[in-house]
């Protein structure tokens, strides 16, 4: 039974991103979207997918930030393969790519999967907190849209319940556990617990904070200009400016939290949300969340297809060694 729920997981995720997706296009004739696909410079296209995997590499620089006072060197391009690798999968499993790029990483530089997995978490509260800063930025610099545009959304409060019992179960297993599992089950939990530890608190060991903290923001920058150029692929959104844009890179960020396979469906739904709110027609909002997001996704699904042959190759060549 546990299989099976963990094995549907996908499919439930993808089938609530593509019901999302049909939401937000079922009043849209996507017949004239051929017709202005014909009319957009494509140049600003690949522009926007070039941001977008160079938001990898500097998220390759700065993973390797994290390993150095671990005492490891792998080669940098690998740890850009391993996050390009990572996104891949997250097209088709949601988060499964955050434990595929350690794994990854570990068959070419046998540093220990627990650590890596380690600066994932952290890498991932670091975007969190990146993103709630951006959603307070967006909120003061475009305050009326941003009202107009959360009023048709509520956070239940029996989520905070779930949460709250989960955390609890947790924490009360984390306490018990001598009593609860088998000492060579703890063992194997207490190591993945230190490599863990260890790697979210690399970060007071990197030596170079100032320039950790400038592949972040630089990353953000990647991640909110990949949006912008893509304006210059419409007329109706020519005039829109830089906090519009912001605007809209939080819309599309939130739609990335939900787990739908590389945010399908739900990236569409906030992104036209966001657009509609700011004054935009709906098929026009429609039509730059379908450039915008199918030209990431393109652009995952070949840096990805390239990582896994170097990583393969890699691989092979550091067992014949």
């Amino acid at each position: 039974m546990r299989q099976l729920i963990q094995y549907s997981k996908p499919a439930i995720f993808l089938l609530l991103g593509c019901f999302l997706l049909w939401i937000s296009f079922k009043d849209i004739d996507l017949l004239r979207f051929n017709d202005a696909l014909k009319r957009i410079p494509i140049q600003w296209i690949f522009l926007s997918m070039l941001l977008g995997y160079l938001a990898f590499i500097i998220r390759g620089l700065r993973w390797y930030l994290l390993i150095e006072p671990l005492g490891y060197k792998p080669k940098k391009s690998h740890l850009i393969h391993a996050i390009a690798f990572g996104y891949l999968f997250n097209s088709f499993i949601p988060r499964s790519g955050e434990l595929v790029r350690c794994t990854a990483l570990n068959k070419t530089s046998n540093i220990p999967v627990s650590a890596l997995f380690g600066h994932v978490l952290l890498e991932r509260l670091i975007d969190f907190i990146i993103l709630g800063f951006c959603i307070w930025l967006s909120f003061i610099l475009n305050h009326n849209k941003f009202l107009v545009f959360s009023q048709d959304f509520s956070f239940p409060l029996i989520y905070i319940l779930y949460f709250s019992v989960f955390l609890f179960v947790i924490l009360v297993s984390f306490k018990f556990r001598k009593n609860l599992f088998k000492q060579k089950h703890l063992n194997r939990v207490d190591t993945f617990i230190i490599g863990l530890k260890e790697g979210f608190l690399s970060f007071r060991k990197i030596q170079n904070k100032l320039l950790f903290s400038i592949y972040t923001a630089l990353i953000w920058l990647c991640y909110l200009f990949m949006t912008v150029v893509c304006f210059f692929c419409f007329d109706e959104l020519q005039h829109l400016t830089l906090s519009e844009g912001l605007f809209i890179m939080v819309a599309g960020g939130l739609g990335m939290v939900v787990p739908t396979p590389t945010g399908i469906g739900s990236y569409h739904y906030l992104v036209i949300k966001a657009l509609v709110a700011i004054g935009i027609t709906y098929e026009t909002a429609g039509f730059f969340a379908l450039i915008v997001h199918s030209s990431q996704a393109l652009m995952i699904l070949l840096s990805g297809a390239v990582a896994m042959m170097v990583l393969y190759m890699n691989k092979k060549n550091s067992h014949n060694e």
